[in-house]
């Protein structure tokens, strides 16, 4: 499968400097009218950190895995859908880790070596995934109102899709994404649906065969891990959703570090939108995350 458009401006590796957005380096060649992007986002994505799909890492997790594989056939969302499950059946055991690592790289290894891992584990595996076969995607670490840290409670990915010119948000621990009445929104979306309409409509699309979670499913029970116990769809899978917080890179093959993705202070540059206090009231285009893709 071809890669798609999300690709480095040149040929100089990754860890020598981060790729630009297409959007960025097009603006630059032909002024503000081309992509349309507002001075607020193109601050946000000129401090992302963007992985080249055609990198050396990249390259060996696409190969390693077999992912090109995963999206040979089926609409974008079809593909997409698979990946999602793909990340959601490659880890065995469920809670608190018992390795530090943000590597996909390392993670995948280790998973299969019997350790355990957490939800963020799994959205680091899904955004290398689709960020290797060439989409944008990115982490978002989600917070409930309540929680006083500065950390999340919840770790889910948005991916631009291009058939539909919009952001997707994915949801790799369930398998899935998060839909409106069968339309796969963002995570902006998903949360001003919950707590404006009480989620009207709101859905979980599960793997290509796109099973519907709804609120009259919950609590949903997914999988039994062994001394966990069942990870389950339920009330407290949105209710985290009231603080968005989007994590300013989509490199995970070790290029930073101890740094974690649910760990707020460990990123200056995270955008953070409080939800829940704001009251939802901007239009999702109006947010710097929510700059258009060429």
């Amino acid at each position: 499968m071809a890669l798609r458009v999300c690709r480095a401006p040149d040929d100089r590796a990754c860890r020598e400097e981060p790729p630009r957005l297409p959007c960025t380096v097009m603006q630059e060649e032909h002024g503000n009218t081309t992509t349309g992007i507002t001075a607020a986002q193109r601050e946000f994505v000129s401090r992302f950190h963007f992985e080249d799909p055609e990198g050396p890492e990249a390259a060996r997790f696409r190969s390693a895995y077999r992912l090109d594989e995963l999206a040979e056939a089926g609409s974008e969302l079809d593909q997409l859908l698979r990946l999602s499950e793909w990340a959601y059946g490659q880890f065995y055991l469920f809670g608190a880790p018992t390795m530090r690592t943000e590597n996909a790289l390392e993670i995948l290894p280790a998973s299969a070596r019997g350790h355990r891992f957490y939800c963020a584990h799994y959205a680091i595996v899904f955004c290398a995934a689709a960020t290797a076969l060439g989409w944008i995607a990115r982490p978002i670490s989600v917070r409930r109102a309540d929680e006083k840290r500065r950390l999340s409670n919840h770790n889910v990915v948005e991916v631009w899709s291009h058939e539909r010119r919009r952001w997707f948000c994915f949801e790799p621990t369930y398998g899935g994404c998060v839909a409106i009445s069968g339309e796969p929104v963002s995570a902006y979306e998903a949360g001003r649906r919950w707590f404006t309409e009480e989620g009207r409509g709101l859905e979980m699309l599960l793997g290509p065969r796109r099973q519907v979670v709804t609120r009259d499913d919950f609590p949903y029970l997914l999988r039994n891990y062994p001394e966990y116990g069942w990870t389950q769809i339920a009330e407290r899978s949105f209710s985290c959703y009231a603080c968005l917080a989007w994590v300013p890179s989509n490199r995970f093959f070790g290029a930073h570090g101890d740094r974690s993705i649910e760990t707020w202070d460990d990123w200056p540059d995270m955008y953070i939108y409080f939800g829940a206090e704001s009251g939802w009231s901007e239009d999702p285009d109006d947010l710097p995350p929510y700059y258009p893709v060429p």
